[in-house]
This record gives structure tokens, C-alpha cells and sequence, in this order.
């Protein structure tokens, strides 16, 4: 080769280097600008975004997630932006802009999610549809009607009896107990036998199954299930973790199908044993009366309503009296005040739906522990279906979007002092349960796709709670060692105790 040849070889070369790290560089300043000029001129101002991973170093990764976030949001506006990675989130905590913004058409849908990919045809995690519509409103329609049903009452009087016989035959009395294994048992019985009439032991393997996939494992991957969302590259280093998770949920979703199926093969139209036979009624008049809603209640959609209905009402149930039981310990006062009232009013009778009316401190203690220790503070992601407002800001269409609930619940303009733990706060001056409420009062979130469950929680957690408290009147709740009342930095959304 001729030295000019060489030399020209050498000019094209180096050319074509120049060119690709030019056109490199280039893209990246047009990415960092379209980036940056999103982050000043077209969404509500909050803490300053690094490329690529957004403001994912103000979370502190031994600080417990859900303080971080409230830092951030002491320090920005009652609207404002977090980008957690390139994604970035509006985050609302003002409960007045948060109500009038998921009260809008605009705003129901659901953004795109990387869980929710393992949940199809579902009611928490599917984007707005006809198809939500109609399974949401038969969900809704059979949470209601059990929520004030007598069998309601026989079920969790009956597992909770069974809970505390169990702690009693395998701890004995007047020792340190771990309650975690019994008192998810108890929960877990009561959906399982609201959702298809089956009863498990604490040793039965499908419950150890169960346990395993809705509550362990969470617990084994902790907070880094809440980066999964917003990082490829995390997502990428847990891979190995992340197709156990896929193998768990389908697994489990199997196993719901399967208890679905035997219930629509002895199915019996003058029987209503459970949520399954509600929703196979439900699926049956809507098909007999050739209703359009019919073509959207096919099997699989009714086994993942009921796949919703077994999480939510087991696992934020199960967390909600944990707390329950650790303020019990911590505020003794409080604990021999509802013990006096239980005493007084119910006795040793089981309680009744109607009691609600009745045990005045007992309802504003559950209240207060719902506002001070909130299961799921970010509630759920809503989404922008096309361009609409928040207050002044405009917020484009696909724009995830979130009621800060858990903060709006422990802001002194909604309540004052509101990191006291204080149930009188919902004692009015004639010592009666409030239940005209404060607006900020929205533990179960707001606008149309709050939660389905609330009533048929609210009508549990009071049966659990004083079938309870009568079982153990003759023991007091105490703690072995104080750990204080911060969540379990190492929780995913649902937020656990220490």
C-alpha cells in the first residue's frame, strides 16, 4: 500500500470518528435539553434532576423511603415534580387540589407499570377502560353487600378464635409471642374464606405458599421493588430476583383459577357461598339479560378481580392491625380505655355490625391509627389520559400523577398536632365517633378509583380487633423491647413496622 494511500486511509478514518463522536455528543445535548427544558417550562417545579437517575440520591438508602419522600415534599409546593430515574412523577399534597384532580374524568387512568405487567385484566393495576369500569363495579357491589353481612361477622369471630387458641397451644401463656405468622393466618382465613369458603392452618403448605408470595418475598427485595419501576438498570442487576417474583405471582394466580373453577363447576344459583359465587352470579344475569356488560366479565377477568380482592384485603388489613397492636403496647392508657369500653358495652357476646354504633373510642382509635400510621401513604399512581390541569400547572397527557395521601393525613393544616397519636380527636363533645370527618381524613385515597375494599375493611378490622381484645382481657399487650414507631426502612409500598 502506497504511502498516499495510506494516508488518505487515515484522513477517512479519523473522519469517521470525528463524525460518530459528534453525532454522539449531539444527541446527548439534545437529550439533556429536552430533558432539562421539560423540567423549567413544562411541569410543576420541584427538586433538581441529575440525567438519568433523576432525584433517586435524595432517597438515602439507610433512611427508610417513605421519610426521604417526605422531606421532599416539606420542601416543595402543594404540586410538584419528581423524577425518580428519567420518569418523572406530579406528586400532590394538598388534599383539596388532590380531591378536585381525581374527581376528573382526565384523571383515572393508570400508567404504564413494570409490576403491573404481571397483573393483566386486573382492577388496581388496569389503565381506565370499559372493560375496568364494569369489573370495578361488580367488585365493588360484592365488597359492599359482605361488608355488612352476618356471615361477615361469624368468619372473623370465628379465625380470630382459632388465632389466639393457636398462640396460646404452641407459645403458652405469659411469654414473648412474634405475632407476625399468627396474625396473618387470621387475615389471610378471612379472604380466603370470603373469597372461595377454605380455611388453612398455620402449618398447611398452600398457606405457607401464599404467605410466601404476597408478604416474604416483598419483604426479601424490600425497597428495591420501588426502584424497579423507574431504573432499566436495576431492573437489569435483579433479574435473577425479578424472575422469581414473575414465577411467584403466576404461580399464585394459577392457584386462584383453579379455586375459581371448582367454584364455577358446583355452582348453584340459589347459594351464595362467597366473592366467587357473587361474581359468577353477577357474570350469569349479565349473560342471561344480554347486557353488553357481559362480554367483559369472561373467567380469567373474574379470577384476577378476585386475585385483587385476596391482596389488598389481606396484606394492608394485616398491616393496619400490627400497628394497632404496637400503638396497644405503646399508649397503655389506651388500651385499658377500649378495654373498659368493650367490657361495658359488648361483654363477652361476640360483636355485631351494629356495635359500631355503639363503641365510639374503639372507632376513632381505628380512625386515628388509619391517619397516623397510613398502610400505603402514595396510595396508587393515577394518570393524565390527555392534557388537563392541576390547579395552574398543565400536565401533559400520560403524566403519572399521585395524592401524597400519607402526608395530607400528617399535615398540621388538616390536623392539629398531627404526630400525636390522639383518637380523641375524633371524639366530638358529646363523646360520640365522629362521622362527619375532616376532607384531609382519605386513608383509603380519593376520587373514583379509591379503594374498592374500604367499607368490608373498616367492618374487619373492628370485628378482628375487639374479638381481640375480648379473648386477651386477661393479659395486657406489652413489648419486650422498643424499637419506636418508624416504618421498616427495608418495606415496599405497604409500609410494615419496625
Amino acid at each position: 500500500m502506497s504511502v498516499l494511500t495510506q494516508l488518505l486511509m487515515s484522513i477517512i478514518y479519523d473522519n469517521i470518528w470525528t463524525t460518530i463522536t459528534s453525532l454522539l455528543m449531539a444527541l446527548v445535548i439534545y437529550k439533556l435539553a429536552k430533558f432539562y427544558y421539560r423540567y423549567y417550562y413544562c411541569l410543576p417545579p420541584g427538586p433538581f434532576p441529575l440525567p438519568i437517575i433523576g432525584n433517586l440520591l435524595s432517597f438515602r438508602f439507610k433512611q427508610f423511603w417513605e421519610t426521604s419522600l417526605r422531606n421532599i415534599a416539606k420542601n416543595n409546593g402543594p404540586v410538584f415534580t419528581l423524577h425518580l430515574g428519567n420518569t418523572p412523577y406530579i406528586i400532590i399534597t394538598d388534599v383539596d387540589i388532590g380531591r378536585q384532580t381525581f374527581g376528573k374524568q382526565n384523571f383515572l387512568g393508570r400508567p404504564d407499570s413494570f409490576l403491573g405487567t404481571f397483573f393483566k385484566n386486573d382492577i388496581i393495576f388496569a389503565d381506565y377502560s370499559q372493560h375496568w369500569e364494569v369489573l370495578r363495579r361488580v367488585a365493588l357491589s360484592a365488597v359492599q353487600k359482605y361488608s355488612v353481612n352476618e356471615r361477615l361477622v361469624n368468619v372473623a369471630v370465628d379465625c380470630v378464635d382459632k388465632m389466639v387458641q393457636t398462640m396460646l397451644e404452641r407459645e403458652g401463656p405469659n411469654k414473648p409471642i412474634d405475632p407476625f405468622n399468627y396474625l396473618y393466618l387470621t387475615y389471610l382465613n378471612i379472604m380466603a374464606t370470603s373469597c372461595f369458603s377454605q380455611y388453612y392452618n398455620i402449618d398447611d403448605q398452600e398457606f405457607k405458599q401464599i404467605k410466601y408470595g404476597f408478604k416474604d418475598f416483598s419483604l426479601e427485595i424490600g425497597s428495591r421493588s420501588f426502584l424497579w419501576e423507574s431504573s432499566q438498570i436495576i431492573r437489569w442487576f435483579d433479574r435473577k430476583f425479578i424472575q422469581r417474583y414473575k414465577k411467584i405471582i403466576k404461580d399464585l394466580q394459577q392457584l386462584m383459577k383453579d379455586k375459581y373453577l371448582i367454584h364455577l363447576n358446583d355452582y348453584d344459583s340459589g347459594i351464595e357461598r362467597d366473592f366467587c359465587d357473587a361474581l359468577i352470579a353477577a357474570k350469569n344475569d349479565a349473560i342471561r339479560e344480554a347486557k353488553h356488560t357481559a362480554a367483559y366479565l369472561t373467567d380469567d377477568n373474574l379470577v384476577m378481580a378476585v386475585f385483587d380482592l385476596f391482596i389488598a384485603g389481606t396484606d394492608s388489613s394485616y398491616i393496619v392491625f400490627l400497628w394497632s397492636l404496637l400503638l396497644l403496647a405503646y399508649y397503655p392508657d389506651v388500651q385499658q380505655k377500649l378495654r373498659k369500653e368493650i367490657e361495658s358495652i359488648i361483654g363477652d357476646r361476640i360483636p355485631t355490625h351494629d356495635d359500631r354504633q355503639r363503641c365510639h373510642y374503639v372507632m376513632a382509635f381505628m380512625a386515628e391509627t388509619l391517619r397516623y400510621k397510613n398502610p400505603g401513604p402514595t396510595g396508587f399512581f393515577h394518570k393524565a389520559m390527555t392534557t388537563g390541569k392541576i390547579g395552574d400547572y398543565t400536565i401533559p397527557e400520560g403524566m403519572a400523577v399521585f395524592v401524597y395521601q400519607g402526608f395530607i393525613l400528617l399535615d398540621d393544616k388538616n390536623f392539629e398536632n398531627p404526630d400525636t397519636f390522639k383518637p380523641e380527636r375524633f371524639i366530638d363533645s358529646d363523646g360520640h365517633y365522629m362521622t362527619t370527618r375532616s376532607p384531609a381524613f382519605i386513608p383509603f385515597s380519593v376520587g373514583r378509583r379509591s379503594c374498592v375494599g374500604e367499607k368490608l375493611a373498616i367492618a374487619e378490622f373492628f370485628l378482628v380487633f375487639v374479638r381481640f381484645l375480648q379473648l386477651t382481657q386477661n393479659y395486657d399487650i406489652v413489648l419486650d423491647s422498643h424499637h419506636g414507631l418508624d416504618g421498616d426502612y427495608n418495606s415496599t409500598l405497604l409500609v410494615n413496622p419496625q
